[in-house]
């Protein structure tokens, strides 16, 4: 690949490899995405996925990560992002000034139109100064609109989705809200019960637009602050029901019984939220039967 040097792998999942990199005209280090070679034999994906990129190529906010380029590595497609030190805020913790950067930049991205489908803790990084920003703007889109949704699958973490987006429905800017509401609700040390619940109303039109939600956050403190319940972390409560692989599956099923062929989609509503990760367990299980049963 001109111009870039792979010096070590960083990250992999499903969907791409990460390494650490350097552009070398510039001499500054970056991040080099690496499509997975499945996805990319996908030539309906592998267009998606380079046109979504070149769509956040375009967003500059600072708390967006910047994807400097597209191009590709071993003729697979790669994004060019900024290296950031940081680790993602999966089981970290948020500031109300954090969350209300992240609400802005998220007003940003749907001001010109682009959604992010698959924000959670997991997609938030920190930057150099302790900044944090969201990251994978793109590949979402590109994933929902080819092979995921064509096999009858959602994208996304089940815990972050809106229930439109559950449903296998077309997605706006409100089911971002509503991740962003869960992710509030999950990671702030005094979450606001207002306007998380604003945030994660059932019905989309119910929810405040980003660029509300960070008017909200940089507000005075809410009145009432309601004391911490215990963290959870992603995946905290899974163990207790069933193996990764099993949820997929049956996230899957989901989607088929709620979308069902050609009908009109049935309301779906939420997983309620929980106080401790034994309550979370059985409301996610419950809300498993009732869907896919």
């Amino acid at each position: 690949m001109s111009g870039y040097r792979v010096e070590r792998e960083i990250g992999r999942g499903g969907m791409a490899v990460v390494y650490a990199g350097r552009q070398e005209e510039l001499d500054r280090p970056v991040a080099l995405k690496v499509l997975a070679e499945h996805l990319a034999g996908n030539p309906a994906f592998r267009d998606r996925f380079l046109r979504e990129a070149r769509i956040a190529a375009r967003l500059h906010h600072p708390h967006l990560v910047r994807t400097f380029d597209v191009t590709e590595l071993d003729g697979l497609p790669c994004i060019v992002m900024e290296l950031l030190p940081g680790e993602t805020l999966e089981g970290g913790s948020l500031t109300r000034s954090d969350a209300a950067q992240l609400a802005d930049a998220l007003a940003y991205a749907h001001a010109q139109g682009v959604v992010h489908r698959d924000l959670k803790p997991g997609n938030l990084l920190r930057g150099t100064t302790g900044e944090v920003k969201i990251g994978d703007f793109g590949i979402a889109r590109a994933a929902e609109e080819t092979m995921l949704t064509e096999a009858g699958t959602v994208l996304g973490t089940l815990r972050y989705l809106a229930p439109e987006q559950a449903a296998g429905q077309p997605v706006g800017p409100a089911a971002d809200v509503y991740s962003l509401g869960v992710v509030l609700d999950e990671l702030l040390a005094a979450p606001d019960p207002s306007l998380v619940e604003r945030c994660t109303a059932s019905d989309p039109s119910e929810r405040p637009t980003a660029a509300q939600v960070a008017a909200a956050l940089t507000a005075t403190e809410p009145p009432t602050v309601v004391q911490r319940r215990d963290r959870r972390r992603p995946g905290d409560a899974l163990p207790w029901l069933l193996g990764a692989a099993a949820l997929v599956a049956i996230a899957a099923a989901v989607a088929v019984a709620v979308t069902g062929h050609g009908s009109k989609p049935a309301e779906v509503q939420p997983v309620p939220h929980a106080t401790t990760p034994g309550q979370e367990a059985r409301n996610l299980e419950a809300w498993l039967k009732r869907y896919s049963g």
